[in-house]
């Protein structure tokens, strides 16, 4: 009777055990939060990629503008007024 006793409280434990074998331990848990992370932190970098590049496109649109003004300046024109063609340069020819 002892030993019906204590192979029925070792099966009832052992099956106990193995009854919710689907379910994931901590490990499995922490690695399906890593791949949620990850997963999150691929996409706002992404994101972040395409607002620095259109940035950076607005920006060297700003500053080929500048330069072209700069350069009209430099040329004696300036960039607000219509070019003016009878410059000093072709007076001392």
């Amino acid at each position: 009777m002892k030993r019906t006793s204590s192979l029925s409280v070792v099966l009832a434990l052992v099956v106990g055990c193995h009854e919710n074998q689907r379910a994931e331990g901590p490990m499995e848990r922490a690695g399906r939060h890593v791949d949620n992370a990850a997963e999150k932190t691929g996409s706002a970098l992404e994101k972040a990629a395409e607002k620095t590049g259109e940035a950076t496109k607005k920006a060297a649109h700003a500053t080929g503008e500048a330069f072209e003004k700069a350069g009209q300046k430099l040329k004696g024109h300036d960039a607000s007024a219509p070019a003016n063609d009878s410059g000093s340069a072709k007076k001392s020819e």
